[in-house]
């Protein structure tokens, strides 16, 4: 067996693997002087967009109440519907309060209410079935017979 490498010369694997990896390129002031412009950049990309984004959220909001008073009946209803079951609880609870807000939406919330607990329990009961067919499946030998 031929040796190829003196154990006495051989470098550590710590030292072997710093070798096999670049050298991590030391900071200069211009490298810093690069990064610091990079960071502003970004910056200000990110102040763009979210100033942009609160311009548009703010513009929704103040031309809402508009909007709303120029619906008729039938359009407010399912409006006012949609726009509640999106909201969370307390935010439900303010828009529900609003003064051209349609009392059907109530009785359509009851509905959906109703019907979402229905598919719920359903879904609850095939589970449970499910669940009782696995055990009963793992409870059954299934090649007892063929012996």
């Amino acid at each position: 067996m031929t040796i190829f490498l003196n154990p006495d010369l051989a470098a550590s694997k710590s030292s072997r693997k710093k070798r096999q990896q670049a050298e991590v390129a030391p900071d200069t002031p211009a490298t810093e002087r690069a990064l610091a412009t990079l960071r502003r950049s970004l910056n200000k990309q990110v102040k763009k967009a979210d100033n942009e984004e609160r311009l548009r959220a703010k513009a929704i909001a103040d031309t809402m109440p508009e909007f709303i008073a120029a619906m008729d009946e039938e359009v407010l209803t399912p409006f006012f519907f949609s726009l509640e079951r999106l909201a969370t609880a307390a935010n439900r609870r303010r828009i529900a309060s609003h003064p051209l807000r349609p009392e059907a939406v109530d009785e359509m919330h009851g509905d959906e209410d109703a019907k979402e607990e229905r598919i719920a329990e359903e879904e609850r009961k095939a589970a449970e079935a499910a669940e009782r067919d696995a055990k009963t499946a793992k409870a059954t030998p299934q090649d007892a017979s063929a012996s």
